[in-house]
């Protein structure tokens, strides 16, 4: 089983060891690294603040703060949330462990490991297209200008300005490379914690997803010709410990989402509001630099920043999407399998089955939202109906 707990958590506990927030961390460093990290977020959220106190206030200022400081914003209270719910992500993380101890053959591990290979890929390609996609942008916007001064030089050294408007009280020019080494840290730091702790959620979610699989290839295994041909006292035992088997993991499924679902209903409640939030600003930032078209850079910036709160939104709600369809494969399975061939009292036992598996399986966040396809609809035309509710009263 220690193979395939490696690959439940091997590229999580990489990146969450990195930044301090693996809950089985409890050394010296790992809350060096905890006061550091949040210490460079909360710095960040406080210089953007500080603008809004030295600057003269523009409409179009207002938007470049909001556009930034709310993504912050979120990426600081997700790192925050880690942080304070380490017992709870240690207490989900052994919980897998205990169901993983529950398999029975080669077909069921090999289920998991699938399971366990797309969770790896999801993360892995959410780390891959974020950094490489910011690299290229932060290389294109600080270093080509430099590269360029010493290949193609000009009369005048080419500009490099910050990308986010903030404010230090200290002299600019002078301490200009520590600023910026502040802000990419910042950036850096934040994609860091969105795909740590976004790959841990998918973790969470996809895991039920599996337990629900493994209980579908129980329950189309409950009935064989070898069980059939045997004395009938035989027959009901053996009948009735495979369908209790089934039942054990599908309810261990629902104790997993139940488990999730109670310990992140708050904190998860508060990044939904930030986060539709700062989509909202972010389209409406984007469609006045669309009109105006007079800041190429920028314009790319907010639309990187739009395209993130839109996948990462429907990342999620896609593994909740997943929960849902597995949850109702249980009944797909008892019904395509071999019940009428089985004695009455286990057709019973399968029919109750049945019933309690029409009911849809939903991860609920804060008694008020259902991650679903659904619910990523929900989101985003909630945040459309703000932008637009902003636009009309610009």
């Amino acid at each position: 089983m220690y193979e395939i707990e490696e690959s439940y958590y091997k590229v999580n506990r990489v990146f969450l060891k990195i930044l301090g927030l693996w809950p089985y961390q409890q050394s010296y460093l790992a809350q060096l690294q905890k006061l550091l990290f949040s210490s460079v977020l909360l710095s960040f959220i406080l210089v953007q603040c500080l603008a809004f106190f030295t600057m003269q206030f523009s409409t179009r200022l207002l938007l470049r703060i909001l556009a930034f400081l709310f993504p912050t914003l979120f990426v600081t209270t997700e790192y925050c949330i880690f942080v304070i719910q380490a017992d709870s992500v240690k207490l989900l993380l052994e919980q897998i462990r205990d169901d993983l101890t529950l398999l029975k053959n080669e077909m069921e591990i090999d289920i998991i490991k699938k399971y366990a290979d797309d969770m790896k890929f999801i993360t892995m390609a959410m780390i891959v297209t974020s950094y490489a996609g910011t690299g290229c942008f932060v290389m294109s916007q600080y270093l080509f200008p430099l590269m360029l001064d010493v290949i193609l030089p000009l009369n005048a050294s080419r500009s490099v300005e910050l990308i986010v408007i903030t404010e230090y009280c200290i002299n600019r020019e002078k301490y200009f490379w520590v600023l910026l080494f502040h802000e990419v840290l910042t950036v850096y730091v934040g994609l860091t914690t969105i795909c740590s702790t976004g790959g841990a959620t998918i973790m969470y979610l996809l895991h039920p997803c599996a337990l629900f699989k493994v209980a579908s290839y129980r329950i189309e295994n409950v009935i064989d010709k070898n069980i059939l041909a045997g004395p009938v006292p035989t027959r009901i035992c053996l009948l009735q410990q495979r369908v209790v088997r089934a039942v054990l993991i599908h309810r261990r499924a629902i104790e997993y989402i139940e488990l999730w679902s109670s310990s992140f209903m708050v904190p998860f409640t508060i990044l939904i509001i930030i986060g539709v939030s700062s989509l909202s600003f972010n389209l409406f930032h984007l469609l006045q630099l669309v009109i105006i078209m007079d800041d190429p850079i920028e314009m790319y910036c907010a639309l990187i920043l739009t395209l993130y709160h839109v996948i990462y939104m429907f990342i999620l709600n896609y593994g909740g999407q997943e929960v849902q369809n597995h949850g109702m494969q249980l009944f797909e399975a008892i019904y395509n399998g071999l019940w009428y061939t089985a004695p009455l009292h286990t057709q019973k036992l399968l029919l109750f089955l049945m019933q309690k598996a029409t009911v849809k399986v939903n991860v609920v966040c804060g008694s008020i939202f259902v991650a679903s396809m659904e619910g990523f609809v929900t989101l985003v035309s909630t945040a459309v109906s703000y932008f637009t509710v902003m636009y009309s009263t610009r």
